[in-house]
């Protein structure tokens, strides 16, 4: 009970901090002194992404800190924490070709007129967060500082938390139940559960946070290049039926590559860990099947 209590506790933590952080910087609305700042945030809401998230992983890399002095076995450093280990160079070009995968996969439910009029959500984030006073801003809070971020907290953390209370599996479900609840529509959330299951199944299988970073900073990132450099348009002359297949190729494409990522990363992997982890916690005559 202790434990889940901790858990609990730990999860809380990370969301409060992240609610707090949000209150604080939109307050800047407020006062006059933070008003011209509020407008270029307001004006570039990618750039919102960069100032909240990166306040918010500071916060958390103190938290880490303070928790390694109170104690001393405690993991101190919120990265290592949460599992930035080095990829293969292999394993780094799968990874971007997952995210070129889930790249145009995004881009055909945004161009195809059917799937566009039932789900005006999805392009409308497009929308959003491209406008803004430079493409580069764009590309640097919602297609890199804001997909790393999202993996810091959902696998990294949260994903983290719940494998020390319950069956790893279970935790995947639920880590990607936690990260669809917090998309912006209902359309967003139900992608985002698939999304969330691979992005968790990678994470897992090679026992790196860099690969879902990966995975979403690709895709993200040409998504609002392809955006600006017109390539929606000449994506959209193609056609429907030939939208459709393209589309339904590249969800094949990104859940196939993830599946042989699943098969192929060997032992060394969290889950491998885990179990190694709750063996040697065994009793001996456990481990001796007696």
């Amino acid at each position: 009970m202790k434990k889940v209590l901790t858990v609990i506790g730990n999860i809380a933590l990370y969301l409060g901090v992240f609610y707090a952080l949000l209150y604080l910087l939109r307050s800047t609305y407020n006062y006059e002194a933070t008003l011209s700042f509020a407008k270029f945030l307001d004006r570039n809401p990618a750039m919102f992404m960069v100032v909240l998230f990166t306040l918010i992983t500071l916060v958390y890399m103190l938290i880490f800190r303070i928790k390694g002095w109170i104690w001393p076995h405690a993991e101190k450093n919120l990265f290592r924490a949460s599992g930035f280990k080095r990829l293969s160079g292999s394993r780094i070009l799968l990874m971007i070709g997952l995210g070129l995968a889930g790249s145009l996969f995004s881009i055909g439910l945004i161009v195809i007129d059917d799937i566009a009029q039932r789900f005006p959500s999805i392009p409308a984030l497009v929308d959003d967060l491209i406008r803004g006073d430079s493409i580069w801003y764009v590309i640097l809070g919602a297609g890199l500082i804001g997909p790393a971020f999202e993996e810091i907290l959902f696998r990294g953390l949260i994903f983290s938390e719940l494998r020390r209370v319950m069956p790893v599996y279970v935790a995947l479900v639920l880590q990607a139940a936690a990260y669809a609840y917090f998309q912006p529509s209902a359309a967003l959330s139900v992608i985002s559960i698939g999304s969330g299951l691979i992005y968790g199944g990678l994470y897992l299988r090679t026992g790196s946070l860099w690969s879902p970073i990966l995975v979403q900073n690709t895709a993200m990132g040409t998504i609002f290049l392809f955006k600006y450099f017109g390539f929606y348009e000449w994506f959209d002359k193609l056609g429907d039926v030939s939208l459709y297949i393209i589309t339904a190729l590249c969800l094949a494409a990104l859940i196939g590559g993830s599946v042989y990522v699943w098969r192929t990363s060997g032992n060394g992997g969290i889950g491998a860990r885990v179990s190694q982890a709750l063996t040697a916690d065994a009793p001996p005559a456990a481990q001796k099947g007696g």
